[in-house]
């Protein structure tokens, strides 16, 4: 006999027999028990009780008591093409049957037909072959070969009836001027290979090594694949057997993949249409600095320190605004080519845009250009927000302050690169 079959039966009569023998004391009725688990797990005696069971059995690929554990549907094979049209979907993913049970009594049944005889191939495939394996395999003097076969191949006999149930559920599809209405069925294969695969992705032994590197934060060649927004989906409840062979073996658990609308991350930089310095920053948001310049300005004190504070606080402006410049460089390649941003100055369209680096590189009139325009923001800012102390800044002052605007962004022109 095959070795898995002779396991197969051996399995099955020790968790027989440990259920029968469990304080029985008698040497006697030990033995009777002993003989009786021998007759009923031998060939001529299991074989024709278990055809006769597969027929509470039905082979699927889509399930209907995914929907509802009493949906009564038809046993469905799904025969679907394979095509290269990237969808996840029936037919192009191979996987094995699911097989629906009237009754947890017949699985040991399905089991049976699951095992592997010595080519590798399964009783039910060799059935199916109607083998010589098979006829000798099924060759027991209490019942004809055929008969066996029959009965064991009823698992994937459908009663030729389209039937669906109220409890699945229902879709009404358009179609032209008229719909139909849709009966909506699992395909339990496919949960299957779904699961068995992310699970493969994210609890192997390789990603276990590769994530275990990543807390020790060291070097790992492959690294890890992983899928995020995953929903698990229970089917059967505590009792995933009801459901079907496949839904028993995923112990009830499924992965639904995220299939959310994209999400819209806010531009942290607003892109220039028609001037940098217009469009792109807020003069509200340097207002602390332009306050502080402000009040160094009427402080009425011309000395080292007052003159050091406002080179530092122009620098300290400069660097904020450099920080926005380069956001728009970060937020996209070539921005600046789309019509919509033809109104931007050339030099600010080289500035602004990495589209542009080597016409940045090789030739810097538009440097003087920005700076200017840069320069001419300071002061412009400052009259907007310290308009009120503006009228009290003397000619001499305000010319002073406009030097040393030009002055701190002539220093600092070679960082706008």
């Amino acid at each position: 006999m095959n070795e898995s079959i002779s396991t197969f039966f051996a399995d099955r009569k020790a968790v027989w027999l440990k259920t029968k023998l469990k304080a029985m004391e008698d040497a006697d009725a030990q033995a009777a028990i002993q003989q009786e688990a021998d007759d009923k797990f031998s060939l001529p005696t299991w074989l024709p009780d278990a055809a006769r069971r597969a027929a509470w059995l039905s082979m699927v690929s889509h399930p209907g008591k995914f929907s509802h554990p009493s949906a009564k549907t038809s046993a469905i094979i799904a025969d679907s093409r394979q095509a290269n049209d990237g969808y996840l979907r029936t037919g192009n993913v191979a996987y094995e049957l699911d097989v629906s049970a009237k009754t947890a009594a017949a699985m040991d049944v399905y089991k049976f037909l699951s095992l592997p005889l010595d080519d590798g191939q399964t009783v039910l495939q060799h059935l199916e072959q109607d083998s010589a394996q098979a006829k000798q395999l099924l060759n027991v003097p209490t019942a004809s070969y055929d008969s066996l076969r029959s009965g064991f191949l009823a698992v994937k006999q459908n009663d030729g009836v389209n039937k669906t149930d109220g409890l699945v559920k229902q879709v009404y599809f358009p179609v032209e001027a008229d719909y139909h209405l849709l009966s909506i069925l699992t395909p339990a294969g496919l949960l299957t290979q779904t699961k068995s695969r992310i699970d493969a992705m994210r609890f192997s032994e390789a990603t276990k090594q590769a994530k275990d590197s990543r807390r020790k934060n060291e070097h790992h060649a492959d690294g890890f694949d992983d899928m995020l927004g995953l929903t698990v989906i229970l089917y059967g409840g505590t009792k995933p057997q009801n459901i079907s062979v496949l839904n028993n073996q995923n112990a009830g658990r499924a992965y639904l993949l995220s299939s959310v609308p994209p999400m819209f991350e806010s531009r942290q930089a607003r892109l220039p249409t028609r001037h940098f310095f217009r469009n792109s920053l807020s003069a509200r948001r340097f207002q602390d600095s332009f306050q502080t310049l402000d009040r160094l300005m009427h402080s009425g004190v011309n000395n080292v320190h007052v003159r050091e504070g406002i080179r530092n606080t122009l620098k300290y402006l400069i660097d904020s605004v450099l920080r926005q410049a380069f956001a728009i460089r970060a937020s996209a390649h070539g921005w600046s080519q789309a019509e919509h941003y033809q109104g931007l100055p050339l030099a600010q369209r080289i500035w602004l845009d990495d589209a542009n680096l080597d016409q940045r590189e090789q030739n810097e009139d538009w440097l003087d250009e920005v700076a200017s325009d840069f320069a001419r923001w300071i002061i412009n800012t400052y009259e907007y927000l310290c308009k009120d102390s503006r009228t009290k800044l003397g000619d001499d002052e305000f010319r002073e302050l406009v030097t040393l605007a030009e002055q701190a962004v002539a220093a600092d022109k070679e960082f706008f690169k």
